[in-house]
């Protein structure tokens, strides 16, 4: 490929889906121009830093399943460092303060799948034995049907035969985790793909990889060092305003002038695709029918409150289930504080809250109230408050409905492509769906690449 690698190619978006592209292309031997409008890569999984801690914009965990993620991250890192990024432990559901009675408690085994997950089941402590066994009954009626959901069937719809206290248990917080959508709205078959890809393979598949470290540094920054030295250059604090499409390229309109690369992929948020490619790509009609989907498309917040404790707060397991008034999950994210912690908090508590709701409506003050008081109901002997922050995505996903139309990820016209959490045609918005999206389009790119090479070496040798 050697006059692919001479020719530049530009990435617009420096999420996990502009990073995967970028690293994939790099891999080939491409020169890479990552442009991201943010100071920090990472896009809606990125680092930020409040009362001077290093803490992320929303709340991410993987799943052993993600393996894509996975081998991206076993790219760009050393194994000792990849190692280091996660706690990875089996699929654990454990309820948040040790005075909490009737707390559904779940661990899976350490057994081949998916006894794995039915041994969990049938030993978890919380539910009876009927709402166990209907469970177990109600995945494996999922599994006979091939993991196969109506276009129109919602995760409430496909597992109502199962009872309220086992969803409420099982199903409903997976739901909001891996589809950040209530499950009355949720699309069951995007919600089926995911228990398919982690337990109906290996018992690894479901294994859960919490960050140790902010989500930029478990992969962006790698990737941003990876790009660099193989010759690519990453540009943070520079908006893309426009593409139009040359005979034998792109020009990018950026708030740092005109710049013509010979291809560009585009991986920016559903949201900012119009305002990245502008009047002149959609005069063309490139972009026209993507943006006509986005167009429908409706979006679900994640809210992350962080509480800062004057003393240790002790964490059964990173990461605990809560009881939805308004919290659902809490983890532990002391390991931000570092040697000298902020304002004397010795335990750092992010409280997650996935998917909209009534809790959009509260400032944040009285939210960070609101979450404490939960925090406090179910466990009373917590040490005081030091500080609090609250960092709301209102628009950290699209809501993943029944029946919805997605882009697909790949080429939309001679030199110019598009990547993206939303363009995964089976995952809904996760970070694997992200990297999936950006390595499937930068291979579409290196594939026109190698095919307009050789189609340019048969004409010379005629």
């Amino acid at each position: 490929m050697t006059e692919g690698t001479e020719a530049r190619v530009a990435v617009v978006g420096g999420g996990w889906a502009g990073c995967a592209a970028a690293v994939t292309l790099a891999a080939a031997g491409l020169s890479v121009t990552l442009i991201e409008q943010a100071p920090t890569l990472g896009g809606r999984a990125r680092r930020v830093v409040q009362h001077g801690i290093e803490v992320d914009n929303g709340q991410h965990v993987l799943l052993g399943a993600y393996q894509q993620t996975l081998a991206l991250l076993a790219d760009v890192h050393r194994p000792s460092d990849a190692d280091r990024l996660f706690r990875r432990l089996p699929l654990t559901l454990r309820p948040f303060g040790e005075r909490r009675r009737g707390g559904f408690e779940f661990t899976a085994w350490k057994a081949p799948s998916p006894l794995h997950i039915a041994a969990g089941l049938l030993s978890a402590r919380g539910l009876s034995w009927r709402d166990r066994a209907a469970l177990i009954a109600g995945f494996r009626r999922l599994a006979s049907r091939g993991f196969r959901c109506g276009a129109d069937e919602t995760v409430a719809q496909c597992f109502a035969a199962t009872p309220a206290r086992a969803f409420a248990a099982i199903w409903e917080p997976l739901c909001l985790a891996a589809l950040n959508t209530p499950p009355e709205r949720a699309s069951a078959q995007a919600f089926a793909h995911v228990l398919h890809a982690a337990l109906a393979g290996t018992s690894r598949d479901s294994d859960v990889l919490v960050p140790t470290a902010d989500l930029s540094a478990c992969f962006p920054d790698a990737a941003a060092r990876y790009i660099t030295a193989r010759g690519g250059s990453v540009r943070s604090g520079i908006t893309v305003r426009g593409i139009d499409e040359l005979i034998d390229g792109v020009a990018l309109e950026t708030s740092a002038g005109v710049e013509t690369f010979a291809a560009a992929i585009v991986a920016v948020g559903p949201h900012q695709v119009a305002n990245a490619v502008g009047d002149a790509a959609f005069a063309r009609g490139t972009f026209r029918g993507p943006l006509a989907r986005i167009a429908a498309f409706t979006y679900e917040s994640i809210t992350t409150i962080y509480l800062g404790f004057a003393a240790r707060v002790p964490f059964s397991a990173p990461m605990l289930r809560l009881d939805d008034a308004p919290g659902q999950w809490a983890f532990d994210r002391s390991s931000a504080l570092g040697r000298e912690p902020a304002h004397g908090a010795a335990s750092l508590i992010a409280v997650v809250i996935s998917a909209s709701g009534p809790h959009d409506t509260l400032d944040h003050a009285s939210l960070a109230r609101s979450v404490e008081t939960q925090l406090r109901r179910l466990a009373p002997d917590l040490p005081a408050i030091v500080f609090s922050q609250v960092i709301a995505e209102r628009r950290a996903t699209y809501a993943c409905t029944p029946g919805l139309a997605r882009p697909a990820a790949g080429r939309l016209a001679p030199g110019v492509y598009l990547a993206g959490d939303y363009t995964d045609a089976e995952f809904p918005a996760t970070l694997e769906a992200a990297t999936r999206s950006g390595v499937a389009s930068a291979r579409t790119l290196i594939a026109d690449f190698a095919a307009g090479a050789a189609a340019r070496g048969s004409i010379r040798a005629l």
